[in-house]
């Protein structure tokens, strides 16, 4: 019971010392109780001794791995002299969560100061007591005014002007009388004062608009304006819709006229009114981060505003022997410290009706303090150029940040995303199309990036930056993410360093200098060893690879994989194979022949036969060659380069290519059939004569096609490899694909305004295909068939239109290879 007891009396110390609550509150038992039962002894550790000692453990192999021997050994030292006790870990857990920074604030000399002995003072005596002051004076057995411990102070202090009753007689102070010691800091104010202060209150109380003129001192009014000027209730101003400051009494002063005094108190509301809305417009809330940042500038320029309030009201308070009362002069000073804030008022005021809700003016407020801030550098006003410029970067920085996060990461921001200067694109695009249409610029009503008018000339390269990053996240090929962070940029676009950098002997204008300075931030995104998308483009994904594969595949550029491919495609034709035109059977061919190349991937061409309208399945067999449709498949990057999958301008190359082949392949099979006549040209008849003329002309014809493709695709391989090579990013490298395209497509007579030179080139090589249909009968000296002139009549009108058609063309789009190729096609055949 004792225990019992002990613990009990404990209990109440320590919930009264810590909360100040006496026994007579209500919740005073339910402290107790539980104060009790956490003290009691619950017959285990609180704590696990191991990871106690573990950590213990830790702390002094940190401090022997950061060099600090001497406090590893002290620590180390003092652990191994401790007893084993079962509180020990609950002491060693208190002071580890007590500890703050021991590496930085642990310093071994205060551990001198707890084994040193204590040396308690010398008692006090009376001979110490009386040594300055002796007793023996007449006043010093008095009377003994009220005091510290006088009974006087437990009477009831009711604010009457009689004196408490007082005591000689000595008592103790409760402890919990805490009415009784705030009685004895209670001040009693002046009567006269306070009369005062009610007379000025009631004269400035009356209306306006009353008949009553109201004299009052200059003194007076300056205490209403600074009051009004520190946005506190007034007798002499009143605020009224709109944090407008109206003035709402009828006075004079003996110093002055009433219209000058009017004049002057409407220029202290004008002034009144500027701070009122200031001080209204940074209490705001507002969903902008930016504006909110904005808001705490104008709120730390307020409070500048304050302080000097106060240094002004100080005067008053505490007057010097100098010190002149004079409205005017306080009017000059308010105006001084104030003129910056006032024109910031009018800039946001200005702002907040000309947007009314409009969001392609989100970044208004931006662009009015930027373009305010460049005047106000240029006129040499360093008070307002500091007051706007303080606000400008403070939202400029915070308007960084998430623009700083999409250029490091390709993230767009969560929060402020409809007015962010990227809008996601079509989520479920062709991978062809991911860098294109994935993400897009927001565009403002003009036309203009949405973002803030200092951004502007970043906007691109920003943009570019993003889309960079994003991509190669969503190509499996993670970047290097180096973000400026917080600190960074506050130093960087700081007014410590535009003041620094701005110096009076400086030709560098603001404008130039915050162009300067967002370089430098933007620059801070990409580290030296960041992953780039060109450096991915060029050796991770290999671009220039897969182009020299696509010459290979569909151009020919490797003449034996074209001709065992077309070898074996024009034997089955000439055999009359039933199933030449199987896709499955046509994709093994060219994956065995075309796809044998070293650059190549055999495993990616396919091959797909067309049946439509445009593509009978009977006719020539140039025409049937015109179904085959090949295709080769190349990753997404590349995809992005080539803005298509199915490349559709290689793919007509590549049938173009096919019907040149066999119109070449089915004239060379004719060799065989001339050796066996056993005669020369001349003495043929003139029915053979002009068949083997015609002969001669058409391979003569087809020669230069292929002279003129083979030289085609040569001198456009090595104009792409250069244009990628010097290519610096997706953007650049789609450009210069497309131009190649567009070269190619026109060189090769593809493109759909040169329709007619195409089909009339490949009507001359279905001459060809005819003329072998033909060949038996044409080999007969006897025979002279009207078909053979017509088909060299055919060829001479043909080729005349090829060659004029060239000439125009090459003349219209400046291509020489289509001139040189109209030359040749006019030499003479032989």
């Amino acid at each position: 019971m004792a225990h019992a007891a002990t613990v009990g009396e404990l209990a109440t110390s320590l919930v009264r010392s810590l909360t100040g609550i006496t026994r007579d509150d209500s919740i005073f038992g339910g402290l107790k109780d539980r104060t009790i039962k956490g003290l009691r002894d619950g017959g285990h550790g609180r704590v696990n001794p191991f990871e106690i000692k573990d950590r213990c453990a830790g702390l002094v192999e940190k401090f022997g791995v950061l060099n600090r021997d001497d406090l590893a050994e002290a620590l180390q030292s003092r652990l191994d002299s401790l007893p084993e006790t079962r509180w020990i870990p609950d002491v060693l857990s208190l002071l580890l969560q007590l500890s703050n920074r021991p590496l930085e604030n642990a310093s071994l000399s205060d551990l001198d100061g707890l084994t040193a002995v204590f040396s308690p003072p010398p008692e006090l005596t009376w001979e110490d007591i009386v040594a300055d002051g002796p007793l023996t004076d007449d006043d010093a057995w008095g009377e003994v005014e009220r005091g510290y411990h006088s009974s006087g102070d437990d009477e009831v202090f009711d604010g009457s002007d009689s004196e408490p009753t007082t005591s000689t007689q000595a008592t103790s102070f409760a402890e919990d009388d805490i009415a009784a010691l705030a009685r004895l800091h209670i001040v009693k104010p002046d009567a006269i004062l306070l009369g005062d202060v009610r007379t000025a209150r009631e004269t400035l109380s009356r209306p306006r608009d009353s008949s009553d003129v109201n004299a009052v001192s200059e003194l007076i009014l300056i205490r209403e304006t600074i009051s009004m000027l520190r946005g506190l209730p007034t007798d002499l101003f009143s605020v009224g819709s709109g944090a407008v400051v109206s003035i709402s009494s009828n006075l004079c002063i003996a110093t002055a006229s009433k219209p000058m005094l009017y004049h002057l108190l409407s220029n202290f509301a004008e002034i009144g009114s500027q701070l009122v809305f200031l001080r209204h417009w940074t209490q705001q809330k507002r969903s902008e981060a930016y504006v909110q940042s904005i808001q705490a500038a104008v709120q730390s320029t307020t409070g500048t505003i304050d302080l000097n309030i106060g240094r002004l009201e100080q005067r008053f308070i505490e007057p010097p022997d100098s010190c002149v009362v004079s409205l005017i002069d306080v009017r000059i000073e308010v105006e001084e410290f104030t003129r910056a804030a006032i024109h910031l008022s009018s800039i946001i005021a200005a702002n907040d009706r000309a947007s009314n809700g409009d969001k392609s003016s989100s970044f208004a407020l931006l662009d009015a303090l930027y373009e305010e801030a460049c005047v106000a550098d240029m006129a040499g006003d360093k008070q307002l150029f500091n007051a706007i410029a303080r606000a400008l970067l403070a939202g400029i920085r915070t308007y960084l940040r998430p623009v700083l996060l999409w250029v490091s990461s390709g993230d767009l921001p969560k929060q402020g995303a409809d007015t962010f200067f990227v809008r996601p694109g079509v989520e479920d695009c062709p991978l062809s199309e991911i860098w294109h249409k994935r993400f897009a610029l927001r565009l403002q009503t003009g036309g203009r990036a949405c973002a803030p008018e200092v951004m502007q000339p970043f906007i691109e390269q920003l943009y570019a930056a993003g889309k960079e990053k994003a991509f190669l996240k969503l190509n499996g090929h993670e970047a290097d993410e180096s973000v400026v962070d917080a600190v960074s940029l506050t130093a960087r676009l700081s007014m410590a360093t535009v003041t620094e950098r701005l110096t009076p002997n400086s030709l560098m204008s603001f404008d130039e200098l915050l162009h300067e300075l967002l370089q430098d931030c933007f620059a801070g995104t990409r580290s030296p060893d960041t992953t780039t998308l060109r450096t991915v483009m060029l050796e991770h994904v290999d671009l220039l690879r897969h182009t020299r594969a696509l010459n290979d595949v569909f151009l020919g550029h490797d003449g034996m994989s074209l001709q065992a491919f077309t070898g074996s495609l024009f034997g089955l034709l000439q055999r009359g194979s039933s199933n030449w035109h199987d896709k499955f059977f046509l994709t093994r061919l060219v994956q065995s022949t075309l796809g044998a190349a070293p650059i190549v991937h055999g495993h990616c061409i396919t091959v797909s036969v067309l049946t439509d309208d445009n593509h009978p399945a009977r006719g020539p067999i140039s025409r049937q060659l015109a179904r085959i449709k090949l295709a080769y498949a190349v990753p997404c990057p590349v995809q992005n380069v080539t803005r298509s999958a199915d490349l559709p301008t290689y793919s007509a190359a590549f049938s173009l290519l096919l019907q040149i082949e066999y119109a070449a392949y089915v004239l060379s099979s004719q060799t065989f059939d001339l050796r066996k006549l056993g005669f020369g040209w001349r003495s043929a008849g003139p029915a053979l004569q002009e068949t083997l003329s015609l002969r001669e002309r058409l391979i003569w014809f087809i020669g230069i096609l292929r002279s003129h493709y083979g030289t085609v695709i040569t001198t456009h391989a090595d104009g792409l490899r250069r244009g990628l090579e010097a290519a610096n990013g997706i953007d650049s490298m789609a450009e210069i694909w497309a131009t190649h395209d567009k070269h190619l497509r026109l060189c090769l007579l593809l493109a759909p305004n040169v329709a007619p030179l195409i089909d009339a080139v490949k009507h001359i090589l279905r001459l060809s295909e005819s003329l072998e249909d033909a060949w038996p009968s044409l080999l007969d000296q006897s025979t002279s068939l009207p078909a053979v002139t017509r088909m060299a009549a055919e060829f001479d009108k043909i080729l005349a239109f090829v060659a004029a058609g060239l000439r125009s063309v090459s003349r219209a789009g400046g291509v020489p290879a289509l001139e040189a190729l109209a030359e040749r096609l006019q030499w003479n055949a032989g």
